[in-house]
């Protein structure tokens, strides 16, 4: 990911809904970073696990280390697939 997008951005209701759902399943949801994508009528959230926050770019995530939240168009989530 090249520029994760802001909690408090745009996007702001997509992520927060997916936060919720990434805590309910991981231990990480405060470390993560998010990218968003509209998909179809609804929205795919992806959460990228921090691991090393000193580090630029795609050294700061594990290559394995994200998690897809799918939301439908009230950010309800209709779907969660962890990459571990």
């Amino acid at each position: 990911m090249e520029h994760a997008d802001s909690p408090d951005g745009p996007y702001r209701d997509q992520i927060a809904a997916a936060q919720r759902v990434l805590a309910q399943n991981e231990d990480w949801a405060e470390r993560a970073e998010w990218e968003v994508q509209r998909s179809g009528g609804g929205w795919r959230v992806f959460a990228w696990r921090v691991e090393r926050p000193e580090a630029k770019g795609p050294n700061r995530y594990l290559p394995w280390g994200y998690s897809v939240i799918e939301l439908d168009s009230r950010n309800v989530a209709i779907h969660y697939l962890p990459k571990k």
